[in-house]
C-alpha cells in the first residue's frame, strides 16, 4: 500500500516538474477554466455598455446646445422695440446713419401701415414690427418707433406699444385708481414699473437724455359700473431721476360717440 502511495505522489511531482522544465505554469488540475467564447462575449458587451453611455451623454449635451441657440436666436429676433427705442437714444445729436447702424435696425421713411402713416405725419423715418395685433379691428404692428431729425441729425425717439392695448384699447385692467402722486421724485423708472405694475405704452426720448414714459391703465367704477381709462405721464431726467408725474383721466367714449358736427 505504501508504495502504491509514492508512487502517486512521484507521478503528481512528475507532472509539476514536467510543467516547469519547458518553462510553462503547468496547468492546475483543481482551476476551473472559463470558455475563451464567453470572455469575449464579456468584452463585447462592455464594449456596447460604454459605448451607449458616450452615445446618450453626448445626445444630451447636443440637446442642452441646441436649447441654448434656440433661447439665444429667439432673444435676439424677438420683437423688443423699446430695446431698439433705447439703443437709438443713445445715438441722439449723431447722423441718422450712425444711430441706424449703433442700434442694428433699419430705417424706413414710411409705414407699412396707413393708419399710422395718417395718424402721426410729422416724423423723418420709422421701425416697426414685424408682427402684427389688432386695435377696434384696426390692423397695426405690434411696436413702433418713430424718429425725428435736424439737418439729418437724430433729436427725439418715440416708442408705442401698440400690441398692449390689443386686449383692450382703454389700457391694462386694474381693480382700482392708481395715485400716481404716492410716488415719490427722484425715484428711477424701475421702481415706478414696480409700484404701478403697468408697462409703457409711449416712451419718448428726448435730448439732454431726458425720458417721458406713458401708462394707460383701466378699471371698473363701483358706483356707476362704468369702465374708467386713466393715463399716467412721468418723466425722468439725465440722471434717471423722476422728475414729475400726473395722471389724466380719458373719456374715450365721448371721443367715440362724439357727433362730427359737434
Amino acid at each position: 500500500m505504501a508504495g502504491k502511495e509514492n508512487n502517486a505522489e512521484l507521478s503528481i511531482n512528475n507532472y509539476f516538474d514536467e510543467g516547469l522544465a519547458d518553462g510553462t505554469e503547468p496547468n492546475n488540475p483543481f482551476e476551473i477554466l472559463e470558455p475563451e467564447q464567453s470572455k469575449k462575449k464579456k468584452v463585447v458587451k462592455r464594449n456596447h455598455i460604454k459605448r451607449k453611455r458616450i452615445l446618450v451623454t453626448l445626445c444630451i449635451l447636443l440637446i442642452l446646445v441646441l436649447a441654448a441657440v434656440i433661447f439665444i436666436f429667439i432673444q435676439h429676433r424677438r420683437n423688443d422695440g423699446q430695446r431698439y427705442a433705447r439703443k437709438l437714444s443713445e445715438n441722439i445729436g449723431k447722423q441718422i446713419n450712425s444711430a441706424q447702424k449703433a442700434a442694428g435696425i433699419t430705417l424706413n421713411q414710411r409705414s407699412s401701415y396707413s393708419t399710422l402713416n395718417n395718424l402721426y405725419a410729422s416724423y423723418q423715418a420709422i421701425t416697426e414690427s414685424t408682427k402684427s395685433c389688432r386695435i377696434q379691428g384696426i390692423k397695426l404692428p405690434e411696436w413702433a418707433i418713430f424718429l425725428n431729425t435736424e439737418a439729418d441729425e437724430l433729436t427725439n425717439v418715440t416708442y408705442y406699444n401698440y400690441e398692449l392695448l390689443e386686449k383692450n384699447v382703454f389700457g391694462t385692467e386694474r381693480k382700482s385708481y392708481l395715485d400716481p402722486y404716492q410716488i415719490k421724485v427722484g425715484t428711477s423708472a424701475e421702481e415706478v414699473e414696480t409700484l404701478l405694475d403697468l408697462e409703457p405704452y409711449r416712451v419718448q426720448y428726448l435730448q439732454g437724455k431726458t425720458e417721458l414714459r406713458e401708462y394707460r391703465y383701466c378699471y371698473e367704477d363701483g358706483d356707476t359700473d362704468e369702465v374708467v381709462s386713466y393715463v399716467i405721464t412721468v418723466v425722468w431726467d439725465e440722471n434717471g431721476a423722476l422728475t414729475s408725474i400726473s395722471d389724466t383721466r380719458r373719456n374715450y367714449i365721448g371721443t367715440l360717440l362724439a357727433s362730427p358736427e359737434g
